[in-house]
């Protein structure tokens, strides 16, 4: 069972990654290419990773992906966005364990989440083109990840709640 706690903690994390996300809709697109978005939601996750634990993080994705589909976007957002979720999670499980820097867990957890869309829209197209997109998703998990790791690190420097 989990303490009152950490699920008051999760809820919390939860309600930012929600905020930040219907804040972010509220931008029109960056480029005509779909999947390209700021990801300030994504702040909140990797702020969950750091200062408190990989099942928190989970949960935190999690509800936010399943809330923000359902409120602001739509069941097949869900799909793409639950997909690049998990990717990008477990992709920051493991750059975390392997001792990168926040900015670095960030860049690589922007990137497996292009990654996770791209598999979703491959099995639910049927076609391996939508990979053709991959090169320019790099590019922009990358700048992108490059941003919000620095603002979650500036973040994670100036907190001390556990």
């Amino acid at each position: 069972m989990m303490k009152t706690s950490k699920l008051t903690y999760i809820a919390l994390l939860s309600s930012a990654a929600i905020i930040f996300g219907y804040i972010e809709s509220l931008f029109p697109a960056v480029t005509t290419i779909p999947g390209i978005k700021l990801g300030i939601s994504n702040i909140v996750i990797l702020f969950a990773l750091l200062r408190a634990d990989k099942v928190s993080a989970f949960f935190v994705m999690l509800i936010k992906v399943c809330v923000s589909s359902l409120l602001f976007s739509g069941l097949n957002v869900l799909i793409y966005s639950l997909c690049g979720g998990i990717f990008s999670l477990l992709a920051m499980i493991a750059f975390k364990k392997l001792k990168f820097s926040v900015i670095g867990i960030s860049m690589l957890g922007s990137i497996f989440h292009n990654i996770g869309q791209l598999f979703a829209a491959s099995l639910m197209l049927g076609t391996l083109s939508v990979f053709s997109y991959l090169p320019v998703l790099l590019i922009s998990g990358l700048a992108l990840g490059f941003v919000t790791g620095t603002v979650c690190r500036i973040i994670v420097s100036r907190t001390d709640i556990v």
